[in-house]
């Protein structure tokens, strides 16, 4: 089951063409994806994951803990041009550490792509300002895109839209404080039968710093039980920067 939710947990995608009627956004030298989404061959994150996992039709409810590691181990130039990097992610076992996946990664002067299980998306956009949105799942078939979670098929990015929802903020993850950061709303909607929410926030000259996502399904329409409760099958995840060194 860790294998499985590890290919699932970091999948975070965005969609939908965004704008504002009257809105005039002026380009900003200083508020780049470069400062947000840093690249650098040897570069490290280590984040903390807590996850919740529903199953057979909820009457299993998995926990589960545990860090993650992702390292630029190597970058090329491809037939566009661009520097990709290569990303190799790792679980810790005890006091080792297991390579699950190799992602790759690359940006151009207005976007962030990044390949994740083969599945390419466009991580952020430049400017990146609030209210500003794109369509992050250009390169994904929503629809038919089915993710396994413990047994389960689930369609988990039909209908995502992603925006700068708050750049510049100061936020505090764990016991870290950064001082700008770029908040991204991928999704968050909900109807009688799923619940779809996923937010990732980017620390200037850090990257990734925080990550939530929840995923779930039930035939139980109360409205009075909240989804922790009544969730039938998908998982709830939130995970945090450890440490990153560059």
């Amino acid at each position: 089951m860790k294998n499985i939710f590890f290919l699932v947990l970091s999948i975070i995608f965005i969609l939908s063409v965004f704008s504002c009627e009257n809105q005039i956004i002026q380009y900003n030298p200083k508020n780049q994806n470069n400062f947000y989404y840093p690249l650098s061959v040897g570069s490290v994150w280590t984040y903390r994951l807590d996850s919740i996992i529903y199953d057979n039709s909820g009457a299993v409810v998995d926990t589960f803990q545990g860090i993650v590691k992702e390292t630029i181990i190597d970058s090329f130039e491809n037939s566009t041009g661009n520097i990709v990097y290569t990303i190799e992610r790792a679980n810790k076992e005890g006091d080792s550490w297991k390579v699950t996946d190799i992602w790759s990664t690359f940006k151009t002067e207005n976007q962030v792509f990044r390949t994740e299980d083969n599945l390419k998306f466009i991580k952020m956009i430049t400017p990146v300002e609030e209210k500003l949105g794109w369509d992050g799942n250009a390169f994904i078939d929503t629809e038919n895109t089915i993710v396994k979670i413990a047994g389960e098929s689930i369609k988990m990015f039909d209908q995502w839209y992603y925006r700068y929802t708050n750049v510049g903020v100061e936020e505090t993850i764990g016991t870290n404080t950064y001082n700008d950061v770029a908040i991204v709303q991928q999704v968050d909607k909900e109807d009688s039968y799923s619940r779809r929410y996923s937010i990732e926030k980017y620390a200037k000259n850090t990257g990734l710093v925080y990550k939530k996502m929840i995923i779930l399904n039930t035939n139980n329409t109360s409205e009075s039980i909240p989804w922790e409760q009544k969730a039938e099958e998908g998982f709830i995840l939130e995970q945090k920067l450890i440490s990153y060194t560059k």
